[in-house]
């Protein structure tokens, strides 16, 4: 099968099972609260307390109370730690997928490029709860939500996308290498400390802004905060953002052939 038609069939797959896909999402996220009192309150209470340890830590306990361009380095800090909690969670969960959905897989037919979409879509979903979280924290703070907000979806869409490239290639593997989860997850510490997540790239080194260019996490996490709050200015993320699709989209195209090649073997090696 060449390259227009594995992709041609992964979409249509995703597309033409989207209901089912949503009902696994939602399947998955009982599932993880399952038996819990709270259930899918959960969803947010989890990135509550999460911002609760953050503003402990950094406003209590280290006191860090430098603004960062007029906005709380704590609210700066939480638009950025919810933006990559979301794409770190759905990344590792996406590349285990095929393995943890392998009893089904074994007892019927199903249409698999589904699968890593599905732990992708149960995140987007707890990534949306979360953001009522986010919103909340900065009317809270006091600090003004940015006119550029209705282009947060956009950056919300460019992230799915990524990740979802990404789990196309990542639950493949996976399958054949049962190792590379363990990579991942140390792949994904090390893009977290090279990432804007907790700090702020100084434009005056060139070689850290090359590396913020070509990193895709960072641009995400500044469209999240130039959206939601400082303004988003085109000229300024039409490089990055260019280089973004550039990436996403060999990912998608590379995650699309490599499951279609392989995926004949997966009954076999699970």
């Amino acid at each position: 099968m060449g390259v227009f038609g594995s992709v041609k069939t992964v979409v249509s797959e995703i597309w033409n099972n989207k209901v089912r896909l949503f009902r696994l999402a939602k399947y998955e996220l009982k599932s993880q609260h399952g038996g819990t009192f709270f259930g899918f309150l959960w969803n947010f209470l989890n990135p509550a307390l999460q911002i609760l340890v953050y503003w402990f830590v950094f406003s209590v306990g280290l006191r860090r109370g430098d603004d960062i361009d007029g906005v709380p380095y704590i609210v700066w800090l939480v638009v950025g730690i919810i933006c990559w909690y979301y794409m770190n969670q759905a990344m590792l969960g996406a590349d285990m997928s095929i393995l943890n959905f392998s009893d089904v897989l074994k007892r019927m037919s199903f249409p698999i490029a589904i699968v890593p979409t599905k732990t992708v879509a149960a995140n987007f979903i707890t990534h949306i709860c979360s953001m009522v979280i986010v919103f909340g924290v900065v009317l809270a703070s006091g600090a003004k939500i940015s006119s550029s907000v209705w282009l947060l979806p956009y950056y919300i869409f460019a992230s799915t996308f990524f990740i979802t490239g990404y789990g196309l290639i990542a639950s493949t593997v996976n399958v054949l290498f049962r190792d590379f989860h363990n990579f991942s997850n140390t792949a994904l510490r090390f893009l977290f400390f090279i990432s804007p997540v907790m700090w702020e790239p100084s434009k005056d080194n060139g070689l850290l802004m090359l590396i913020m260019k070509l990193n895709p996490f960072a641009y995400i996490l500044n469209g999240y905060r130039d959206t939601i709050l400082y303004g988003w200015n085109f000229s300024e993320n039409l490089t990055t953002g260019l280089i973004f699709w550039a990436i996403s989209i060999a990912m998608f195209i590379a995650g699309c052939i490599l499951h279609m090649r392989l995926r004949h073997k997966f009954i076999d090696l699970l």
